[in-house]
Protein backbone atom coordinates (compact mmCIF):
# COMPACT_ATOMS: atom_id res chain seq x y z
CA UNK A 1 0.00 0.00 0.00
CA UNK A 2 2.93 2.57 1.10
CA UNK A 3 4.66 1.53 -2.34
CA UNK A 4 1.56 2.43 -4.34
CA UNK A 5 0.95 5.66 -2.40
CA UNK A 6 4.42 6.72 -2.99
CA UNK A 7 5.04 5.67 -6.38
CA UNK A 8 1.55 7.85 -6.49
CA UNK A 9 2.58 10.84 -5.23
CA UNK A 10 6.31 10.54 -6.95
CA UNK A 11 4.37 10.62 -10.49
CA UNK A 12 1.72 13.15 -9.72
CA UNK A 13 5.27 15.38 -8.03
CA UNK A 14 6.98 14.68 -10.99
CA UNK A 15 3.79 15.79 -13.68
CA UNK A 16 3.59 19.25 -11.47
CA UNK A 17 7.07 20.01 -10.42
CA UNK A 18 9.02 19.81 -13.73
CA UNK A 19 12.20 22.10 -14.59
CA UNK A 20 10.07 24.62 -16.82
CA UNK A 21 7.61 25.47 -13.66
CA UNK A 22 10.81 25.96 -11.95
CA UNK A 23 12.56 27.91 -13.86
CA UNK A 24 9.23 30.10 -14.65
CA UNK A 25 9.08 30.16 -10.72
CA UNK A 26 12.52 31.47 -10.38
CA UNK A 27 12.05 34.07 -12.74
CA UNK A 28 8.65 35.29 -11.24
CA UNK A 29 10.24 35.36 -7.84
CA UNK A 30 13.89 36.36 -8.28
CA UNK A 31 12.83 40.15 -8.49
CA UNK A 32 10.27 39.96 -5.42
CA UNK A 33 12.55 38.41 -3.23
CA UNK A 34 15.58 40.72 -4.40
CA UNK A 35 13.09 43.87 -4.21
CA UNK A 36 11.86 42.40 -0.07
CA UNK A 37 15.42 41.91 0.70
CA UNK A 38 16.76 45.49 -0.80
CA UNK A 39 13.46 47.63 0.76
CA UNK A 40 14.84 47.69 4.26
CA UNK A 41 18.20 49.20 4.14
CA UNK A 42 16.48 51.73 0.89
CA UNK A 43 14.06 52.47 3.82
CA UNK A 44 16.74 53.89 5.76
CA UNK A 45 18.21 55.95 3.21
CA UNK A 46 15.42 57.82 2.67
CA UNK A 47 14.72 61.71 2.68
CA UNK A 48 12.28 64.11 3.65
CA UNK A 49 9.66 65.13 1.96
CA UNK A 50 9.10 68.81 0.98
CA UNK A 51 6.00 69.91 1.38
CA UNK A 52 6.40 74.26 1.37
CA UNK A 53 5.11 73.95 -2.50
CA UNK A 54 1.94 72.50 -1.24
CA UNK A 55 0.23 75.16 0.35
CA UNK A 56 0.99 78.09 -2.48
CA UNK A 57 -0.40 75.11 -5.08
CA UNK A 58 -3.58 74.84 -2.70
CA UNK A 59 -4.12 78.20 -2.22
CA UNK A 60 -4.21 78.67 -6.01
CA UNK A 61 -6.87 75.78 -5.88
CA UNK A 62 -9.04 77.37 -3.45
CA UNK A 63 -8.74 80.45 -5.72
CA UNK A 64 -9.97 78.85 -8.81
CA UNK A 65 -12.90 77.33 -6.83
CA UNK A 66 -13.89 80.81 -5.57
CA UNK A 67 -13.71 82.23 -8.74
CA UNK A 68 -15.32 79.47 -10.27
CA UNK A 69 -17.97 79.79 -7.88
CA UNK A 70 -18.69 83.10 -8.15
CA UNK A 71 -18.88 83.28 -12.06
CA UNK A 72 -21.84 80.52 -11.63
CA UNK A 73 -23.45 82.49 -9.14
CA UNK A 74 -23.74 85.41 -11.40
CA UNK A 75 -24.54 83.32 -14.31
CA UNK A 76 -26.95 81.79 -12.83
CA UNK A 77 -28.71 84.72 -11.21
CA UNK A 78 -28.63 85.78 -14.83
CA UNK A 79 -30.36 83.61 -16.64
CA UNK A 80 -32.48 82.76 -13.94
CA UNK A 81 -34.09 86.56 -14.69
CA UNK A 82 -34.24 85.60 -18.51
CA UNK A 83 -36.25 82.92 -17.66
CA UNK A 84 -38.55 84.83 -15.30
CA UNK A 85 -38.58 87.47 -18.21
CA UNK A 86 -39.27 84.89 -21.24
CA UNK A 87 -42.18 83.21 -18.48
CA UNK A 88 -40.73 80.33 -17.69
CA UNK A 89 -41.27 80.18 -13.87
CA UNK A 90 -39.90 76.99 -13.46
CA UNK A 91 -36.61 76.92 -15.24
CA UNK A 92 -36.23 80.39 -13.04
CA UNK A 93 -36.56 78.94 -10.20
CA UNK A 94 -34.04 76.18 -11.18
CA UNK A 95 -31.54 78.36 -12.34
CA UNK A 96 -31.73 80.54 -9.17
CA UNK A 97 -31.37 77.38 -7.22
CA UNK A 98 -28.43 76.70 -9.34
CA UNK A 99 -27.36 79.81 -8.80
CA UNK A 100 -27.59 79.62 -4.50
CA UNK A 101 -25.74 76.13 -4.94
CA UNK A 102 -22.62 77.77 -6.31
CA UNK A 103 -22.87 80.34 -3.38
CA UNK A 104 -22.81 77.63 -1.06
CA UNK A 105 -19.42 75.48 -2.89
CA UNK A 106 -18.25 79.79 -2.47
CA UNK A 107 -18.87 79.15 1.12
CA UNK A 108 -17.44 75.83 1.88
CA UNK A 109 -14.59 75.94 -0.68
CA UNK A 110 -11.69 76.55 1.88
CA UNK A 111 -12.86 73.54 4.00
CA UNK A 112 -13.26 71.07 1.50
CA UNK A 113 -9.95 72.10 0.40
CA UNK A 114 -8.21 72.00 3.66
CA UNK A 115 -10.17 68.90 4.78
CA UNK A 116 -8.44 67.15 1.54
CA UNK A 117 -5.05 67.89 1.93
CA UNK A 118 -4.44 68.70 5.45
CA UNK A 119 -3.17 72.07 4.42
CA UNK A 120 -5.03 75.12 6.77
CA UNK A 121 -5.36 78.33 4.72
Amino acid sequence: MTATMNSRLTAMASRTFTKQRAKDAARTLGPVLLTLAISPLVAHAQGTVDVSGVTSAMKTIETSCLLGGALAVVIGIVFGVFQFMGRNISGGFMAIGGGLFAGIVIGFAPQWVSSLTGQSL
